[in-house]
């Protein structure tokens, strides 16, 4: 009866395998099957791996979970006991660090000692690329880079590798698998990566160049698993727009929101306030026209034509046939323009025509922002300093002198 399935998947056909664990006459076994044809060549090697890394480590202290043939299959003993990383995981709950890097060594002790001078075979290049060290790296004859805490398991009297799928008959630095313990337990796990950080590869003499070679290494590794198939999760970057704070959503949302209405406020004596204030659509960019019922015993009337900082070009505002002429917290321009460096534009009309019912307004209303911004108001402050010139000034007497008009500036 099968009690657990594992698809190993997403990787190139050749390595596609399926991890199950049965229950046979109350005893549990652990099977391995090709998932696809082309993997039945990997099965074959993990077969191989079993013997070689057995006689490889023999003597050392760490032994390899047995397997055998099973039909197209393996067939692995169902080991129990602790992992090391749950192992390690228990000195971090209790802080203890020495404890944690003391059971790290005698793992490593198991398989990092002696070793030959590394010398990257062409086999090597294949599967982890060009690498290039600053200090002399050891190998051994076979290497399992997998020997990660989680696949490590301790029974009552030994220490077990179950899991030897990626191992390879030619030389790999000893460093490198050291390497990869630590930086798959320091990453599976926030808590562990905010305690352990980067201190860890330094405690075990792996240098930062180091690191980065290994890193590189594992890179290429993983393509070379991966082949020409590409996991959804390789997707993410071309797919995705990466995450999305919320709260800027909801405020350009509500800025869109704001953009869509014309504010106008009524003052009956009590000055302006949301007590006494309409809001009016409109279908910004383009021209707005509004017919704006006007409250009896309106005394002033505010226009908030828009929200954020904008160039407003107020064609029309009259009451009946009379044009008014509002003040603002803008500056206008030469052409009749204001600019509101502001994210409050507003109008406001302090005297109404007596009997005052209705406004007729007609704007439009561009935002101010980025380059635009800077050259308007650029410009704008160039255009009053140089009224303030001395220059200036004796041109405008002399203009006055001979009945002319001066030239218009802004105001």
């Amino acid at each position: 009866m099968i009690l657990y399935t594992k698809f190993s998947n997403e990787r190139s056909r050749e390595f596609r395998i399926r991890t199950e664990i049965w229950e046979e006459e109350g005893e549990l076994l652990v099977k391995k099957m090709p998932e696809e044809p082309e993997a039945a060549g990997h099965i074959r090697h993990i077969y191989d791996s079993s013997l070689r890394l057995g006689e490889d480590l023999k003597g050392t202290g760490l032994f390899v979970n047995r397997c055998a043939l099973d039909g197209e299959g393996l067939c692995f003993e169902y080991l129990r006991g602790e992992t090391l990383e749950e192992a390690l995981d228990q000195y971090l709950e209790k802080n203890d660090m020495e404890g944690l890097t003391q059971k790290i060594r005698e793992y490593f002790s198991l398989f990092s000692e002696g070793g030959e001078p590394f010398e990257a075979a062409e086999d090597f290049k294949r599967v982890f690329g060009e690498v290039f060290f600053e200090t002399p790296q050891t190998s051994r004859t076979v290497s399992d880079i997998d020997m990660i805490f989680s696949n490590v398991i301790q029974t009552e009297d030994r220490w077990e590798l179950v899991d030897y799928e990626w191992t390879f008959f030619f030389p790999v630095p000893v460093k490198y698998l050291q390497y990869r313990c630590l930086y798959y337990y320091i990453l599976g796990n926030t808590r562990r990566e905010r305690v352990l950080g980067t201190d860890l590869y330094r405690t075990f003499g792996i240098t930062k160049e180091e690191q980065k070679q290994f890193a590189s290494m594992e890179e290429h590794f993983q393509q070379y698993q991966l082949g020409q198939y590409r996991p959804y999760w390789t997707l993410y970057e071309e797919i995705s727009q990466g995450v999305i704070d919320a709260r800027e959503l909801v405020k350009q949302e509500s800025q869109k929101r704001d953009s869509r209405t014309v504010e106008v406020y009524f003052d009956d004596g009590r000055g302006f306030g949301a007590w006494n204030c309409r809001f009016y659509r409109k279908c910004p960019p383009g021209r707005v026209a509004l017919s704006i019922e006007v409250p009896e015993g309106t005394r002033q009337v505010r226009i908030d034509p828009c929200t954020g900082k904008s160039l407003v070009r107020l064609e029309n505002l009259r009451a009946g046939g009379t044009a008014l002429k509002p003040s603002s917290n803008g500056r206008k321009t030469a052409g009749g323009a204001y600019v509101f460096d502001t994210e409050d534009p507003q109008f406001i009309i302090r005297q109404l025509p007596e009997g005052t019912r209705k406004l007729q307004l007609v704007f439009r209303a561009e935002p101010l922002e980025g380059l635009v911004r800077d050259v308007v108001l650029g410009q704008q402050g160039r255009l009053e300093w140089m009224e303030q010139t001395r220059a200036w000034k004796l041109y405008r007497k002399l203009r006055k002198a001979l009945g002319k008009k001066e030239p218009p500036l802004c105001r």
